[in-house]
């Protein structure tokens, strides 16, 4: 288990945990390519479709940020890239996702102020995972878990075993998978999380138009159900 995902932990570690995926879920917005096209140039559509064609692999560990954002330069018109440079479109991409929804960030508050027991659960890469430990609001989590780091993304069952894993042995844990309720703005990543008795919910995406409500809504009525305090 990996030290990196060790940081607070609540008060009574009977209590529910409330597991969130990053991307579309706590970020405010899920479209980098406006931020990464300003400092490469080039032809924007095909930037961000690099951007996007290559996340996969990155997010998986297959590759490293050199190889990423590399081929995503390529895209542009940029054959090399300096280590420098790399950093630069790193942090870019890290503190664009790195904003959170202002709903969310209610929401986290209010788990928080409640000694509410919180975890990540994320497909993003090692380095964003890195700057998300950095967090100022990462101190209210219990742990994060980075397909990056684990060589698994979801909808892979087994990151959803290694979460398991780790919340069970992380300062008492929780004993069944139905203690955990989970959001995630992808529908097979909730199924999959269900499938293994994850108390799995759909999360509308944040930054796009056409939800019936915020996501946080949505959590806040599943867990109020659930009896998490939140006032």
């Amino acid at each position: 288990m990996s030290r990196k995902r060790r940081g607070t932990s609540a008060a009574d570690p009977k209590r529910i945990t409330v597991v969130f995926d990053f991307g579309g879920v706590l970020s405010a917005g899920h479209d980098p390519v406006p931020t990464v096209h300003e400092l490469l140039g080039g032809d924007a559509e095909t930037v961000g479709e690099a951007l996007w064609e290559h996340r996969g692999d990155y997010d998986a560990g297959r590759i490293d940020a050199a190889e990423y954002w590399g081929r995503v330069a390529a895209a542009a018109g940029i054959e090399n890239l300096t280590e420098t440079e790399v950093r630069e479109l790193q942090s870019a991409d890290n503190r664009y996702f790195l904003q959170l929804d202002q709903r969310s960030r209610e929401l986290l508050h209010d788990l928080a102020r409640n000694g509410m027991r919180m975890a990540l659960l994320s497909n993003a890469s090692a380095a964003f995972g890195e700057d998300v430990r950095r967090a100022d609001w990462f101190e209210a989590f219990t742990l994060a878990v980075i397909s990056a780091e684990e060589k698994l993304v979801k909808p892979d069952a087994e990151i959803y075993r290694i979460l398991l894993d780790v919340l069970a042995h992380e300062n008492g844990g929780v004993a069944r998978p139905g203690d955990v309720v989970f959001f995630d703005d992808r529908a097979d990543n909730v199924e999959a999380a269900r499938a293994l008795g994850i108390d799995a919910h759909l999360w509308p995406r944040n930054g796009e138009d056409g939800a019936a409500e915020h996501g946080a809504t949505m959590a806040r009525r599943v867990l109020e159900g659930r009896g998490v305090p939140l006032s």
